[in-house]
């Protein structure tokens, strides 16, 4: 009989194994976890909010070193009665969750992200001065061994002195969030001034908008013997780039880096309900090139639009996640383009949002897929795969034409940042870091002519020539010093054949050969898919020395690939056309031996 007790009087979930899996909620690192407690603090309406990093010295074998003590977030904010403050500290309570109208709801932040860190949360609020203060807690090893089944009933406790002397933004109304007995192995970062760096630039990004608007202000404090060593504001972080941050070198620090380039809202409908999706888009200033005699990849402003590349994804103002399935993720040049978009928290499962705020898993998911990707019998339209989706229940058929319009305007975007490279790359060598094509391939082409001249070889080329010839340059980016010193070598025989990139008017051809008196101007055609996966993914405008050795094999595999693919596009064209096989086959043999002379090494 006592068996069976023990198997009935059996806890579903063990209470120490409950508060191990939870405290491995997800929190990418520790200014994750501590955004959310700024999350609390906006909520509460709060404009001043102070981060305090408490370091003690630690001896180690031989030496001694600081390392993080205490992390606590005081804010002034409309405080809590008790009832408010017990719920708060509970998991998956709260006063929010039905409630839709801010960055609030989920009922987890604040248990959660303190115990991801710590395992101790004591909170102290006041709603009449902070000797009124209220104070209750969690621990974890109390909750582990069974102690702590409730959280404890608020108390009255005073704020601690040691508090109200280094804060310097006391109310009236408030809040103080301590943790203690810090988990040094859940830590992102052991020491206070990494720790405040790095939530910082999270921390400006996710919050930028109520940081602009003056509406918050959030002090960065690091305490060492319980004195202030150095203290700071949060800047702007904006990744569209659309507003000064004084993180960035002039004169970027007082005027945007990027400019606006278009707005496109998406309605989306749910049970009956219009809901307005906005997404932004900007894309980098002519000065970004301008201010880095064109190598803008290596600047201080290079590597910061680096490290905020991607779609911000905004709820309610505040950023979730800064989503880089968006970009092409081995091209540097995704850095130079922004885009924001903005849903409201009613479509929060439609989105995917976490309880964590960390990610919208269905939108992400959309950043690799194509509409056609969820074809299914005999559907031959997005109407039909999205009136499919959505009686199936799938929140991603809510979701395609946001998709699509993103999808659309980013490409958009490209082809600008593009545009910009080609105007500034700064001559032939930057393009083709191990030797100009055009030289090398005028070298064959003249070995060529001694064997088998062509009949116009020696022939100059016409006034509409190098007209023409011009433009086609100035289309290329070629500069003027470029363009004149090409054009000489055409006109006086020394160069025979040049390449150039320009748009043809369609997709449907690849390249396109205008002779050009004695010359021969070889044009890639911009608009071509091969264009982008072949020439322009090899010959980049951006700086290769800002690519990880990962980002170059990406590159340079999806080159290869559409290589192959050129190929199988030209067998394809031959097995349709096998009454003429014999031709084919001649042409394949005698640009095979031409490829094979003009690859040759000169001294072989």
């Amino acid at each position: 009989m006592s068996d069976a007790t023990d198997v009935y009087a059996a806890d579903v979930i063990p209470q120490n194994l409950a508060i191990e899996a939870m405290r491995d909620s997800g929190y990418r690192n520790t200014a994750y976890a501590i955004a959310e407690l700024v999350d609390n603090s906006v909520q509460a309406q709060a404009q001043d909010v102070q981060l305090f990093c408490v370091e003690e010295l630690v001896q180690l074998e031989h030496r001694q070193r600081r390392q993080l003590s205490k992390i606590a977030v005081l804010d002034d904010g409309i405080g809590m009665d008790a009832e408010t403050l017990r719920k708060a500290l509970q998991f998956g309570n709260g006063t929010r969750l039905k409630d839709r109208s801010g960055i609030g709801r989920f009922g987890m932040g604040l248990p959660n992200s303190s115990i991801a860190q710590a395992s101790r949360l004591d909170v102290w609020t006041w709603r009449n001065g902070p000797e009124n203060a209220l104070h209750t807690y969690i621990d974890v090893e109390e909750i582990a061994h069974g102690s702590l089944r409730e959280v404890p009933l608020p108390q009255a406790d005073a704020l601690p002195v040691e508090w109200q002397n280094l804060s310097t933004a006391i109310g009236d109304t408030g809040t103080l969030v301590l943790w203690s007995d810090l988990s040094m192995g859940r830590l992102t970062w052991k020491g206070a001034k990494a720790t405040l760096r790095n939530t910082s630039l999270l921390i400006g990004r996710t919050h930028r908008n109520f940081i602009h608007d003056s509406s918050l202000r959030v002090r960065m404090v690091t305490v060492l013997d319980d004195d202030v060593e150095e203290e700071f504001d949060v800047p702007i972080n904006d990744p569209m780039y659309l507003m000064p941050s004084p993180n960035l070198p002039p004169p970027f620090d007082k005027e945007p880096m990027f400019e606006q380039a278009l707005t496109e809202d998406v309605i989306i409908v749910l049970n009956g309900e219009e809901h307005t999706v906005s997404t932004r888009y900007s894309v980098a200033r002519p000065a970004t090139v301008e201010q880095a005699n064109n190598d803008r990849g290596k600047t201080a402003y290079g590597r910061d639009a680096d490290r905020n590349m991607g779609v911000s994804v905004m709820r309610a103002g505040r950023e979730l996640i800064l989503d880089r399935s968006w970009t092409i993720r081995y091209d540097p040049r995704e850095r130079w383009w922004g885009c924001e978009v903005e849903f409201p928290p009613e479509l929060d499962e439609i989105f995917g949002v976490t309880n964590n705020k960390q990610a919208a898993t269905h939108f992400t998911e959309l950043a690799e897929l194509e509409w056609s990707d969820f074809l299914e019998g005999g559907e031959t339209t997005i109407q039909e795969v999205k009136d499919r989706l959505d009686e199936e229940g799938d929140p991603r058929g809510v979701l395609l034409n946001l998709s699509e319009t993103i999808k659309r305007n980013l490409k958009q975007l490209r082809e600008k940042v593009k545009a910009q490279g080609k105007g500034n790359r700064g001559g032939s060598k930057q393009r083709h870091p191990e030797g100009d094509p055009t030289d090398k391939a005028n070298e064959k082409w003249k070995d060529r002519d001694r064997e088998k001249p062509l009949p116009d070889t020696d022939e100059k080329p016409s006034d509409d020539d190098v007209k023409n010839l011009d433009e086609d340059l100035q289309e290329d980016g070629r500069t003027d010093a470029e363009r004149e010193d090409l054009i000489a070598r055409v006109k006086s025989g020394d160069l025979k054949i040049l390449f150039v990139d320009k748009e043809l008017g369609s997709s449907g051809e690849l390249f396109t050969i205008r002779p050009r008196g004695g010359a021969t101007e070889v044009v890639f055609n911009r608009l071509h898919p091969a264009f982008e996966t072949i020439f322009d993914t090899i010959s980049m405008d951006e700086d290769l020395d800002s690519m990880s050795t990962t980002d170059l094999q990406n590159r340079l595999g999806a080159a290869s690939s559409a290589v192959h693919i050129l190929f199988a596009a030209w067998a394809r064209m031959e097995r349709e056309d096998a009454a003429n096989q014999r031709t084919y086959e001649r042409v394949r043999e005698d640009w095979g031996k031409l490829a094979r002379d003009f690859l040759e090494d000169s001294d072989r």
